[in-house]
């Protein structure tokens, strides 16, 4: 059975349940029938009505109701109470030791540094990238830098010279007529920053699905600091996909012209795509998630998430028994 997240952004549309189907209607006509077992997570606007007997139902069988803006970030997640206490008391524990830390923060960094390397490598074949060289042998010194660092706090300095690094050539790998001369946000100044933000922000929803399925907390991190975020953890894990899931498909839309300077507007407020191509994003986004890609194992983008986060709690479950292993050793 094919599980899918459903987005219900539509203002006016109201969701029920008859049986085992979800109802989505509009002006008392039904606009849509979706078997709720094939829903394993509901994106809903602020303005979309949802009966308790739907939301009782999809928490039931194990599915998140994640709440959005209008910018589609996220607000709020039920559902998530797959985190026992036990899982819950491993990872408070552990994720505030500095040597578990370290290691589990180096996994993530090494990851994306790796993941950056790949796709310039790749599109080093088809585009003019100046400086490559200089860049590539600065990106493999850093990655071997992660290996040597003993704090965390230096393990984020390089992680933040690793992403300047990338992003200084990433104008390079764009087609015509896009622009791109650095990362910038807050808001977003130009449609190539804005398209990134955004898939970044449904990558986040991703992650944080991935990681309460795990029954883990989003709360407590090991690479971004705990007290300054709300979800450390979720951003953590993010970073190991950034440049493999979101960066290669935003590469896909704006060089394929699938995405068009047309369908963002811009404003002193910033740089945002446009509410019709937000619609036109979701199609683009599900089709790409739920398909499977040679480059990843043949596995789908969505699937990949979960089994890399798989892999990342069993290398975490390794430095457990490590760390314990040598702290046995300097008792004895």
């Amino acid at each position: 059975m094919m599980l899918e997240t459903l987005y219900v952004m539509t203002p006016g549309i109201s969701i029920r349940q008859d049986g085992g189907l979800l109802i989505l209607e509009k002006d008392h006509s039904i606009i849509k029938e979706i078997p709720m077992a094939t829903v394993s997570n509901l994106v809903l606007g602020r303005t979309i009505q949802i009966s308790t007997q739907v939301m009782f139902s999809l928490v039931k069988q194990g599915s998140l109701i994640q709440f959005v803006d209008h910018k589609y970030q996220l607000v709020g997640t039920l559902g998530d109470e797959h985190t026992t206490l036990q899982r819950l008391l491993w990872q408070a524990e552990h994720f505030q030791n500095k040597e578990f830390a370290l290691e589990g923060a180096k996994y993530i960094v090494r990851r994306k540094i790796k993941g950056q390397i790949a796709l310039l490598n790749q599109y080093k074949k088809s585009k003019n990238i100046p400086k490559f060289d200089a860049v590539h042998k600065t990106m493999n010194a850093l990655l071997k830098r992660v290996d040597r660092t003993q704090k965390v706090d230096p393990l984020r300095g390089i992680e933040g010279l690793a992403s300047r690094t990338y992003f200084s050539v990433f104008g390079h790998v764009l087609s015509e007529p896009w622009e791109f001369t650095s990362r910038k946000r807050h808001p977003s100044p130009d449609p190539v920053n804005a398209i990134l933000s955004f898939g970044y922000s449904f990558l986040e929803r991703e992650v944080r699905a991935s990681l309460l399925t795990e029954g883990l907390d989003v709360r407590i991190g090991v690479l971004h600091s705990t007290n300054n975020r709300k979800d450390s953890f979720v951003y953590d894990v993010m970073d190991i996909f950034r440049q493999d899931i979101i960066d290669r498909f935003v590469l896909k839309l704006l060089n394929r012209h699938m995405i068009v300077p047309e369908d963002f507007d811009i404003s002193e407020r910033g740089c945002f795509l446009s509410k019709e191509t937000n619609k036109k994003w979701i199609e683009l986004y599900e089709s790409y998630m739920t398909t499977d890609l040679s480059r990843l194992g043949d596995r789908s983008p969505r699937k990949w998430i979960q089994r890399e986060t798989q892999a990342f709690m069993s290398y975490l479950k390794s430095l457990d028994k490590a760390v314990v292993a040598r702290g046995c050793e300097n008792i004895s």
